[in-house]
Formats: C-alpha cells, structure tokens, sequence
C-alpha cells in the first residue's frame, strides 16, 4: 500500500468532522514530534509542520503545502456509527476507495495524507512549509485564525481540488446567512400527516450547484404551501438539511388537516400525492425526488396557525436557491449562487441556514440586501457570519506555469486552468501574504459531502506522483 493511504486509513480512524478537529490535531503534533520536525500547534487547533530543503535544493524558495484536517461528517439515517467520536468503515470497489453508510473525508484527507507521506519520505523538495487548518467546512475558522508571518514561502500549493487535470488559479468568496422565524403555536385538534421529500442527490453546494439538483427544502416547502392555500393545513414541525455547504437530499414535515376539510374526500386527495416523482437535473445526471405522504391519525396537536403556516412557507417559496448569475469574465463559471442548506423547527422558532458564494464582492453584496429584505418583509432575523474573500485569478503566475509544464511532460496533455465556484482558504492566506503565488490541485473524488463521496485510487496515486515530481522541479 502506498504511504499515503496507509495515513489516510489513520486519519480516518480519527473522528475529524468540522469543530471536532483536536484529536487530529493532536495526532499530528505527535507525528512531528516522533521524526523530530519543527512544528506549531495553536488555539484554533491548526498545525504548521516544517521540513528543511533536501540537499541539492537548500537555495530554492520555500514553499506551502496545505490542506484542511476538517471533514463535512454526514452519514445515512440507518448508519451506526458516531461520527462524533468513531472512526470510518472504509471500503474499496475497484478503483474506488469509500466509507460505508457515512462521507469518506477525502476532501480533505487526501491533502493531510499527502502531505504526511512526504513529510515521512525521502523525496527532493525546497523547505517545506506543510499547514494544516481547522473547520474550512464551516467558514475557514482556521485559516482565518492562523497566524503564517514567521514562514518563508512565497510560493503555495493548495491540495484542495477534486477533479484531477484541473489547476485552480482563484475562486469565490462566501458568507453564511441565518434566519430565523418566532412562531405562536396554537392547540389543535384534526388529522395528522407526515410528508417528506427522499431520493435526491445532494452534494456540494459550490461544485454541483450549477447541476440543477433539486433542493429537499425548497420542494417540500412548495408542496406544502400548495395544501396551505388549497386546505387550510397548520404545520406542525418541519426539518432538513446537514449543512449549508450541502445541497439537502431529504425534508421531513408534519401538518394537521383544518376541521373545516376533515373529510375523507380530501384526506384522500392528499394520500394521492403519495410517491409523486420530481425530476432535476439534465439528461447525463437525472435528480429524481421522491414526495411521500401518510396519514398519522385523528388527535390534539401544538401547530402554528393557518395563517403563520402560510406566511412561513411564502417566505421558504420566495427564498432564492441555486444559481443566481453566471460570470461575465470567465465561460461556464457560476458568479453567484446561494444554497438553503438547513431547516430546523422547534417549539419557538423556525431556523433556515444558508450559503452565498460569489467571485464578485458585489453581487454577494447585493444578494445579502435582498435577503435581508424579504427576511423583514416576512418578519424573520437574521444574522450574517462566516464571511470569506475570494480569490482573485492572476495573470502572471511563475508556480501556474511551473505545475503546468510538468503535468503536460508527465502526462502529454495540457492541465485546465481554471476558477472555480466553491470556496478555498486560498483567498484568506492571500490576504495575510499578497505575495504568495497560489495554485490549487488534487485527484478525482466523486459526490463530497455526501455519503456516496468516492475517491479514485488509481487518480490518487497519478497525484501524488505529480505533487512530487513538482516539487522536485522547484
């Protein structure tokens, strides 16, 4: 086994989801001590790992590799496993490495394995300058907090990518936007109903939003708002969603059937909307949902009024989602997209998270005044946090040109350059160093963030030969 698998199935065995991250952290302490490496340890839990320049490379520039130890921790509902303080069940399929019943963490596991292996080998490189940070999942807390003005480098490679041939050169920056609805609930008396939205695909809300997948919430929500205006229904509760970074695959509610439409004749007009199929997607990757909906039984129940359930589910109908602007700048890249990527209900409140990302500081800008105003036309609060620079595209890089060259030799075939939507710490670490020239790469990992996230064995290693071979032309 390569080296660098070998220390991903060790991390994996350490749980490292985002805001979990001191074990990993610790563990890395311990690996850098073990080998006598110089190494940083702070309070956000990132750790900074220095490796001198193999000899023969002592006059060349540092450099930075780096990578999050953070992983988006989501699993199936019949899954067992805690990802809070247990490790993965990895599997390999072919040439596909995967966990089961749970996310695999290969982004960003793949990056802490690389760098580990050649951390621990004996390959050609500058000085090494091999950063680790925390909670990127969940607004680059780590990478906001590091402090990186006693390094060397002036040169960094992001491993952070999941498509392999590609060199990110700049991406879009996000903020998250939280909004919260107070509600009065009423006792009630009628027949209860659950309904749900299964079956679709999820995924990451930078790199597959421009897939039109469909969103659980917004179609539940839909759903619902059609029985609020044609019956009268009180919504109970309604919930959704893992994270704002990840398109929702499943929604649950439960509502009551007013007395005034009590009746069989209506109850099984609704009952016939079960199994109703939605269709996303385009025609190489079909999104299909499921809308399934049962008949509880007849009982006393807190809802929220007629009127409040209507109003919510206006303000979820009316709350954009998805793409909002291509770039004019760049073919086929999504400027400005915004994901509602959870809906939690509790006896007071409704809250729905959100993620809005942009290349464009405007347009991201602009979308945040309209959400707030529609927060205020339906009498929702709000907050903004989270919030993370993009990265601008540069038109001269050295490293660009250097990764470049070498992929096309290795390879006989030229990389694509490009920006993406997602966003990466890149931006943040170039506001501390503006001079640092950036690039972002990795292998083929399939559905990140989703529990069908596969990582392509045979990719990885073609990348980690690549990450070596540049190094050793530095």
């Amino acid at each position: 086994m390569e080296k660098y698998l070998e220390y991903f199935n060790e991390i994996a065995c350490i749980p490292h989801g985002s805001g979990n991250t001191k074990m990993i952290s610790d563990y890395l302490v311990r690996f850098a001590r073990v080998r006598n490496l110089e190494y940083r340890q702070d309070e956000f839990n990132n750790v900074i790992i220095i490796k001198e320049a193999k000899e023969g490379y002592e006059d060349k520039d540092a450099v930075i590799l780096q990578g999050h130890i953070d992983m988006v921790a989501v699993k199936d509902s019949d899954c067992s496993i805690d990802m809070s303080c247990d490790g993965l069940d990895l599997f390999t399929e072919g040439d596909l490495l995967g966990a089961r019943g749970t996310s695999l963490g290969g982004d960003d596991g793949i990056a802490v394995a690389y760098m580990l292996a050649i951390l621990d080998g004996n390959y050609n490189h500058p000085r090494l300058e091999c950063i680790f940070t925390t909670d990127e999942e969940t607004g680059m807390d780590g990478a906001k907090g590091i402090d990186i003005t006693n390094l060397r480098a002036t040169r960094m490679i992001n491993i952070d990518n999941e498509v392999e041939g590609e060199l990110i050169v700049g991406c879009a920056g996000g903020v998250r936007f939280k909004s919260e609805m107070k509600i009065n609930k009423i006792l009630a008396s009628g027949t209860v109903f659950s309904a749900s939205v299964t079956g679709l695909k999820g995924g990451h809300s930078g790199v597959e939003i421009d897939k039109n997948r469909g969103n659980a919430i917004k179609i539940l929500a839909d759903e619902l708002l059609k029985l609020a205006n044609a019956y009268g229904i009180k919504l109970i509760e309604i919930n959704g969603g893992t994270k704002d970074n990840v398109i929702p695959s499943s929604c649950e509610a439960r509502f009551m059937l007013t007395d005034a439409f009590d009746n069989s004749l209506t109850i099984n007009r609704i009952l016939a909307l079960n199994g109703s199929d939605y269709y996303f997607g385009t025609e190489d990757d079909i999104d299909m949902a499921i809308f399934n909906i049962s008949k509880e039984d007849s009982m006393d129940m807190i809802t929220l009024d007629e009127n409040a359930t209507k109003q919510f589910l206006s303000y979820i109908s009316e709350f954009p989602n998805g793409v909002q602007a291509m770039s004019e700048v760049i073919d086929n890249l999504v400027e400005t997209s915004l994901n509602m990527g959870i809906i939690l209900s509790d006896s007071e409140s409704i809250i729905v998270d959100s993620l809005i990302r942009s290349s464009v500081k405007r347009s991201k800008d602009n979308l945040v005044y309209e959400l707030c105003k529609l927060a205020g036309k339906y009498g929702a609060s709000y907050e903004m946090f989270g919030d993370y620079p993009g990265w601008e595209v540069r038109t001269t890089s050295n490293l660009r040109e250097l990764m470049a060259e070498v992929y096309e030799s290795k390879y006989l075939c030229k990389p694509n350059i490009v920006a993406i939507h997602a966003g990466l710490e890149c931006g943040l670490f170039l506001e501390k160093r503006p001079e640092l020239d950036v690039v972002s790469f990795g292998p083929d990992i399939k559905d990140i963030h989703s529990t069908k996230e596969r990582l392509s064995l045979s990719s990885a290693e073609r990348m980690f030969d690549y990450l070596t071979e540049v190094l050793s032309k530095m």
